[in-house]
């Protein structure tokens, strides 16, 4: 069971730092929320190393060395809050607490070298390291929970109200981030009721916490980031999309009372672009147009040789092609074009191209590329 918890925690710690490399190489400039987010993985991936080198005594057995460890537990979560503060776009109106946490992490590392230090020359109690490591460890969680709870408050509160970044993240894959972390947490306290009343012994207390941390580094690594990109290209395909009147569309003359009343209707979805909102419904859409529901799903149903949402996805699968036949645009993920076109998901996108075009985006624009 150790060999299991130690291949699994130094398996975290590594495909951390293949993260660290793999993002700083992926992107010509590096952006603070990124730079945050490599952070937060870099010193939990170091966290997790650092405590499997000592597990398997690759340090010297030497009372220093042994019982000299860096605090770098102290800068996990401070990083990813500066990644959440960036990453919405509110830095201005929210402290990032970056340099206070930097501070903590030095007072913590110059106070445990004092001490041992002190130990070393028999001047202090040789108990007190083990003292130190356990008060230590409740600061620091201390300090770390109170972050969690002010990121908490941003992402379940109103605070992300004032983020731009709301009209392109529902941030539902955050909140999933904080259910993970309160179970983190949970493991961390555990630990350290086990550590204090020694009813399970060093480093098996941590044995959890370490697996959970590892799993967290693999989830918040592709979640994050992929988000980040996502989001970064939607914010430059939004300005394209909206630059241009959607009056270009052709709205075919029609002679009959039915056939005025749905061109009325079709002009209005295309000046102000409407099936570009991923939560259009016909209810919302009857609202704008001032028509009862049931008149303008029979107008559909009756013009547009398919329902609803077959025409609405129409004019988004329409702006998408446009996008993915764009040079300018190649090297945008596919996800991030579908969902500034409309498209809620990237399964419903996909579907949806495939039904209009017979091919997938991507077999699309490899297609385009030719």
């Amino acid at each position: 069971m150790t060999g299991i918890f130690n291949f699994l925690m130094i398996a975290g710690a590594v495909q951390g730092f293949i993260f660290n490399v793999a993002t700083f190489l992926s992107r010509k400039k590096i952006e603070r929320p990124v730079l945050f987010l490599n952070l937060f993985v870099f010193f939990l991936s170091l966290n997790n190393l650092q405590s499997w080198f000592l597990e398997k005594h690759f340090v010297d057995s030497k009372f220093e060395l042994a019982n000299f460890t860096l605090p770098w537990y102290v800068l996990i979560v401070p990083m990813f809050y500066a990644f959440l503060v960036h990453y919405l776009e509110i830095e201005k109106e929210i402290t990032s607490f970056v340099r206070i946490s930097i501070g903590v992490f030095g007072i913590e590392l110059l106070t445990r070298a004092v001490i041992i230090v002190m130990v070393n020359n028999s001047v202090w109690p040789p108990f007190l390291p083990e003292l130190y490591n356990n008060i230590e460890d409740v600061v620091t969680l201390s300090y770390s929970l109170f972050l969690f709870f002010k990121s908490a408050q941003i992402v379940f509160g109103k605070s992300y109200d004032i983020s731009p970044v709301i009209d392109f993240d529902d941030l539902y894959w955050l909140k999933w981030f904080f259910y993970l972390g309160m179970g983190v947490f949970l493991l961390w306290i555990l630990a350290i009721f086990f550590n204090i009343t020694e009813l399970v012994k060093k480093p098996y207390s941590y044995y959890p916490l370490r697996l959970a941390s590892s799993i967290l580094i693999y989830w918040v690594g592709y979640q994050a980031f992929f988000r980040y990109v996502v989001l970064k290209d939607r914010i430059i395909l939004r300005k394209e999309v909206r630059k241009k009147s959607r009056t270009e569309h052709s709205v075919k003359v029609r002679v009959d009372r039915g056939a005025i009343t749905f061109a009325e209707i079709e002009r209005i979805i295309l000046r102000e672009q409407e099936y570009l909102d991923p939560y259009l419904s016909l209810e919302k859409l009857s609202e704008k147009v001032n028509k009862s529901v049931s008149t303008v799903s029979k107008l559909m149903n009756t013009y547009t040789n398919g329902n609803f949402t077959d025409y609405i996805n129409k004019y988004r699968v329409e702006e998408a092609k446009a996008l993915l036949s764009n040079p300018k645009f190649s090297y945008y993920t596919v996800a991030s074009i579908g969902l500034e076109c409309g498209f809620n998901s990237k399964s419903t996108f996909y579907p949806a191209f495939k039904k209009f075009t017979d091919l997938t985006p991507t077999e699309f624009r490899n297609n385009m590329g030719r």
